[in-house]
């Protein structure tokens, strides 16, 4: 049996899972698919009743389709690594004459490649009204910054997988008893940039080069504290513990020296004007004082955004790019198999594109119990290419198993083709 339709099956997965689509309907729609390779096999609808046989040539078709995807992103990576060399803050080669000195091109080439990648790996774009907001609404991280947008040339972030985390935290109005409350974070944000030639950035950052970062478990109202040339914002409760303490100090003094003033003026003695010159070191004391809580207060927000963002970043430029191509294949290769497979379970008579991706979503949302967008369309487009599924009007079919594996292994082997010449054999010179 090659193809088992279930059709039973397939009417049971549905029915099972419209209870839970109904319990998480709140959740927010994402189209990654959290389900790790080494799992996803056994997660496939129905992968149970298949039998050995069955399942041992399925896991060999997925097998030579990795190795496909991980030869054509490999591709992709040597070529984005090659336009992004010359703008890489990290690169430690030598560029000769011949390298690109048009660095706002060759920077546009990298965002657009860029942007491609992440909607493969399912990150969409944030706008710039998401990060004023996020400025405007600060404080998760108990800092508040101010973000100058003039100092950037070109911005781009990108964010996937919303989801809301229990963090724990100590405040002194409760004593500083350990209390949970709920964050909206993003679980991956990545952060593109190139900045203007500006005297603000100092010596450590340049305008020629590309930053890429990125980072886990930011919060919705935090990711600005990621971006260069941000300066602390102080709350009230701060200013506050400066400024009274600093003026109600300055007062007093000032007055003291008011009614010292008007002693020496009357008396004039040693006495009384070394008692005036001690009242102006204390007013200058007060000052200084306040200008040295001032900075300690800044010190200490910028060491708390220092000592979490050390846990949330995950890679730096050219790293980055690494990593999102690695998690572009594996979200491709998740697709195409659940797509396949889907086809294959439950399309002996064909099912439509809408069939398909209803099908996957309730699979996903019983194994994981998330709402995931599921992208049928790029997918069977991908395998159509393959010549592993084909469309008959508006129904989707699969070919055999056999013949998947056969075009399959028939695009592996022409990867590396090459025809050498016939020579005949020489035994002493081989």
């Amino acid at each position: 049996m090659d193809s088992p339709a279930n059709d039973e099956g397939k009417d049971e997965l549905t029915d099972s899972s419209q209870d839970n689509a109904s319990a998480t309907h709140s959740l927010p729609r994402e189209q990654f698919i959290p389900i790790s390779r080494g799992e996803l096999f056994d997660s496939l609808p129905q992968i149970e009743s298949c039998s050995a046989k069955d399942k041992s040539r399925l896991r060999e078709l997925f097998r030579i389709l990795d190795a496909l995807l991980n030869h054509q992103y490999h591709s992709q990576f040597s070529e984005l690594r090659r336009v992004y060399a010359s703008l890489d803050p990290d690169n430690v080669f030598v560029f000769g004459k011949e390298a690109p000195q048009d660095n706002k091109k060759s920077s546009d080439q990298v965002f657009k490649r860029l942007e491609d990648i992440l909607d493969r790996a399912n990150y969409r774009r944030l706008q710039r009204s998401d990060l004023e907001e996020a400025v405007e609404n600060a404080g998760v991280l108990g800092i508040r910054l101010r973000v100058d947008f003039d100092l950037f040339d070109d911005l781009h972030i990108y964010a996937r997988g919303s989801r809301t985390e229990v963090w724990k935290k100590r405040t002194w109005w409760k004593l500083f008893r350990e209390e949970e409350f709920d964050v909206d974070v993003y679980q991956r944000l990545v952060i593109a940039f190139r900045l203007r030639d500006d005297n603000r950035l100092g010596e450590d950052h340049s305008p020629n080069v590309v930053y890429i970062k990125s980072f886990k478990s930011i919060p919705h109202s935090d990711m600005h504290a990621l971006l260069p040339g941000t300066s602390v914002r102080m709350t009230m409760v701060d200013r506050g513990k400066i400024i009274l303490p600093t003026l109600s100090g300055l007062a007093i003094n000032l007055y003291k020296m008011f009614r010292l003033i008007m002693v020496v003026s009357i008396f004039a003695t040693a006495l009384n004007f070394f008692g005036f010159i001690g009242l102006v070191i204390g007013v200058g004391a007060y000052v200084a004082k306040g200008i040295f809580t001032y900075m300690q207060t800044k010190d200490k927000y910028l060491l708390n955004l220092t000592r979490h963002l050390y846990f949330q970043n995950l890679d730096n430029n050219s790293g980055v790019l690494l990593r999102i191509l690695n998690e572009a294949e594996a979200q491709d290769y998740r697709e195409m198999v659940i797509a396949y497979h889907v086809l294959w379970m439950f399309g002996k008579d064909g099912l439509t594109s809408k069939e398909i991706d209803e099908i996957a979503e309730l699979n996903i949302l019983r194994k994981t119990d998330l709402e995931i967008d599921f992208e049928v369309d790029d997918a069977l487009r991908k395998l159509e290419a393959l010549q592993i599924v084909y469309a008959k009007g508006d129904h989707w079919f699969c070919v055999t198993i056999e013949k998947a594996l056969a075009n399959l292994d028939f695009r592996w082997d022409s990867v590396f083709s090459y025809h050498w010449p016939k020579r005949e054999f020489d035994k002493d010179n081989p």
